[in-house]
């Protein structure tokens, strides 16, 4: 019967009623409407509102909803900066809805000393948001609210608690829960939670008790255990709310609403469309004075188990019901036991050369003791969900680095026909969660101009950013950026959200015990390791890194000789931590790379795709393939996956780059290895098979042989080729154009005989020439294994020299040249 009416008009009456939610009203309602026509008019209605009025309330005494706040631990660094200030915010917030508060603050000092102390700091650090009449009475009003109570012993609380009934029997005053902040270290909560449980539970039956706690929650994931298992003696689950204050800043409060309200956007939220996801905090300040605590618990322990992680569960979980906290609670869980175990290998950490000796100096150490301890930390995540398989996360945090900023980077994979393409740089889409700092100042949430334009956020307003400002290597108008209209400190955000009871923006017990099974066997892993020293600031190169094949390292270490490595710029601007994947650019032309099973797949595929491009226009395909022992694992997958991938083989003619002068069935011959390979297990005809006619005898080509294949490139194809695959040996030659060969000068002929330098095992080789290369539609580049790794790095500094490394000289005219190299070959790995 209820659902027929409005639920704004059943609130409405609620208030009426002394309610603020629909379910404090339902019962009441159905009471009332029971005995009423539903059909009625809405002056019925209304004269229904004033009946329940008059006669279920009159023989009630109405009180004020009145809440308890206490505060231990009032007169600390993190109750001075921020917790007084959010409880300032909710004060104002509410007290206008007509709800009333007490403020207690504790701390273990006596009144005489405490006192005044509070007073000092409530009085000093309250701000007002306008400087209007109403906010400077209100904080007039809240510093004589807020009274000091010595909290050290049980009797202390006692008397605390007897105070506060006290309080409300004299006042008449209906109490609607207590809220206790404890703002101190983690060895003091049990006895805390205990006095807390034993003295002060409040006395009404509808009062709830909500006790907030803070980081560190836990060292370890036996720790954490111990944690919530002595809680759990005084709490239950729904009573305890446990803090984590990047949950409360604006731009990640508003990750899960962004993506419930952009459908377009959620439906590319998976490993089809995102390439990769970056979450990032980095500060420029050091440790130094808190080194005793950060010591203790490291980077990876301060920011990444916490925070990231917490953030990166907003990212990749399946979005939940809006509202539900069971469903929200369960996805979460469901995502964390999709989290692949983290390991060392890979991973990364760092400490700032000064971190030592500060350490010796505040913690009294000798000059012979050292810490271990990580400033700086990057860890990869993999998710074996549907949604995310094969789409790393990358979390990382610093101290000591080159600008404060903090963001979530959903990174989409490049589209490389998009319009936005400038000179061959296709810029990757992406959704940007801006929490802070940076550039930008504000939180904010940015959305490439490439993807469908987002929803404006609830509460948020469109924001341009100066017209000069890059980010992340591109302009700031390439995006859609939005702010909040009123910035908001997260503290304040998550006070006021437990005072609503909103538990799913806080840390239960279940969620914090499944972050730290994750992140305990990497800590276990990296004890005893030493950190990559670095200086930190804006000039320290030392932390840059690379993503490959979902492991993390160092670039130092991948490229010894870096003064002509990869130009990486990833970072939100120019400066010392710059996480990348890897660069898409070799020598001015597309790259792929990966594991050399990954590259042959997306080779074959290309090419595949080239010929199913070209015969929408032409007859045929001509492919030509070069010899050598690169090309093997190609002609491997073709054979094997040709039926998969629909290759169009009977409409493919075969060349070949270039031929040893021996026979056709010697094993030298290039012919024997792509037949032998390759087309005896393929229905092509082998008309369609064109080698070259080298003769052979005594090791030496038919002098006519290079005219006649140049003169049937000629009249087949006027020399251009639909894809020609190269190779390219140590000392840079490529085909059969080897370093100072005169064929490197020939401008007339497609085909040439040039003598075989360097092979003992022929004196001449016939080769298609620069001209005939440089003509075709696509060219391929394939290098292979660490024996390459030497070529590519002379070949990383992108100049000409055709005498000397004659690959240098492919520039096909159409500018489609895609170089095709293996992680071994570019980083010289194993």
């Amino acid at each position: 019967m209820l659902s027929v009416e409005p639920k704004d008009r059943l609130l409405a009456w609620a208030a009426c009623c002394g309610e603020d939610t629909f379910e404090g009203f339902e019962v009441y309602y159905k009471t009332c409407c029971d005995s009423l026509n539903m059909a009625a008019s809405a002056a019925v209605w209304r004269a229904a509102a004033i009946v329940f009025l008059i006669a279920v309330l009159p023989t009630k005494q109405t009180y004020s909803k009145h809440t308890n706040v206490v505060l231990v631990g009032a007169t600390g660094d993190l109750a001075k900066k921020y917790l007084w200030q959010g409880f300032f915010d909710l004060y104002q917030a509410e007290h206008a809805k007509g709800n009333t508060f007490s403020f207690y603050g504790g701390g273990r000092n006596n009144v005489e000393a405490g006192g005044p102390l509070l007073q000092e700091i409530v009085t000093e650090s309250r701000k007002c948001s306008t400087e209007i009449d109403s906010c400077i009475q209100h904080r007039e009003n809240f510093v004589e609210m807020v009274k000091y109570h010595r909290l050290k012993s049980e009797d202390d609380y006692a008397e605390l608690c007897k105070t506060i009934e006290e309080n409300l029997k004299q006042s008449e005053l209906e109490e609607r829960g207590r809220f206790f902040y404890l703002s101190v270290p983690p060895f003091a909560y049990p006895s805390v939670s205990a006095n807390i449980h034993k003295f002060c539970r409040p006395k009404e039956p509808e009062a709830w008790l909500r006790v907030v706690v803070e980081k560190p929650f836990g060292h370890d994931l036996q720790s954490a255990e111990e944690l919530v298992e002595s809680l759990s003696e005084f709490f239950s689950e729904e009573e305890l709310y446990r803090v984590d204050h990047y949950l409360g800043k604006q731009a990640v409060e508003e990750i899960l609403p962004f993506r419930r309200g952009n459908w377009d956007l959620e439906a590319m939220w998976n490993t089809e469309h995102v390439e990769r996801v970056e979450i990032v905090m980095k500060e420029t300040i050091d440790v130094k004075g808190r080194l005793s605590f950060f010591d203790h618990y490291g980077i990876i322990r301060d920011v990444l188990q916490n925070h990231l992680t917490e953030i990166l569960t907003l990212v990749a979980m399946d979005t939940p019901q809006r509202g539900n906290l069971s469903d929200f609670q369960q996805k979460k869980l469901d995502l964390y036991s999709q989290i692949q175990p983290l390991t060392s290998e890979g991973s990364l950490i760092g400490q700032y050369e000064e971190y030592n000796s500060q350490w010796q100096e505040e913690l009294k150490k000798e000059d012979k003791d050292s810490s271990q301890s990580a400033t700086f930390a990057a860890v990869v995540f993999t998710i074996s969900s549907d949604r995310w398989k094969d789409v790393p996360f990358v979390v990382t945090a610093g101290k000591k680095l080159d600008e404060r900023v903090g963001y979530v980077r959903v990174v989409f994979r490049k589209l490389l026909a998009d319009e936005n393409c400038v000179e061959r740089a296709c810029p990757h889409n992406q959704v940007i969660f801006h929490i802070g700092h940076g550039k930008l100042k504000v939180p904010a949430v940015l959305v490439s101009k490439g993807l469908p334009k987002p929803v404006v956020p609830m509460g948020w307003v469109e924001y341009e950013p100066p017209a000069d400002m890059e980010i992340f290597d591109l302009p700031a108008s390439a995006y859609h950026v939005y702010s909040p209209e009123v910035v908001r400190d997260a503290y304040s955000s998550l006070i006021e959200s437990v005072y609503r009871g909103q538990s799913d923006r806080f840390v239960s017990s279940p969620h914090l015990l499944a972050s730290w099974r994750i992140w305990t066997p990497l800590l276990k892993e990296l004890e005893g390791k030493e950190p990559r020293k670095y200086p930190g600031g804006k000039e320290d190169s030392t932390l840059q890194y690379v993503l490959v094949d979902d492991k993390l390292y160092f670039l130092s270490d991948l490229i010894v000789d870096r003064s002509d490595a990869f130009a990486f710029s990833t970072s939100s601007s120019t400066g010392t931590l710059n996480l990348a994947t890897l660069p898409s650019v070799f020598r001015g032309q597309r790259l792929v790379s990966g594991e050399s099973d990954k590259v042959i797949t997306q080779l074959a595929n290309n090419i595949k795709d080239i010929a199913l491009q070209t015969l929408q226009t032409k007859e045929l395909f001509h492919i030509a393939f070069s010899g050598g022992k690169s090309p093997l694992k190609l002609l491997n997958y073709l054979v094997l996956e040709s039926e998969r991938m629909g290759f169009p083989w009977k409409q493919t003619l075969i060349w070949f780059v270039d031929e040893r002068c021996v026979p056709h069935n010697d094993e030298r011959s290039n012919f024997h290895f792509v037949e032998k390979n390759l087309l005896r297990y393929l229905d092509i005809p082998m008309y369609n098979v064109n080698p070259m006619p080298v003769g052979g005898a005594y090791e030496e080509c038919d002098v006519n042989g290079a005219d006649q294949h140049h003169s049937k490139v000629s009249n087949i194809l006027d020399g251009a080729f639909d894809y020609v695959l190269l190779g390219v040996g140590s000392d840079g030659h490529t085909a059969s154009l080897f370093p100072g060969s005169p064929a490197l000068q020939e401008q007339e002929k497609y085909v040439a005989i040039t003598d075989a330098t360097g092979d003992v095992e022929v004196k001449q080789r016939m080769t298609l020439t620069f001209k005939s290369i440089n003509k075709s539609g696509n060219v391929g580049v394939l290098l292979l294994g660490k024996g390459k790794h030497g070529i590519v790095k002379k070949l990383q500094d992108g100049g000409v020299d055709v005498e000397k490394l004659p690959i240098t000289g492919v520039k096909p005219k159409q500018d489609s040249m895609t170089w095709y190299i293996d992680h071994q070959a570019l980083f010289g790995q194993e």
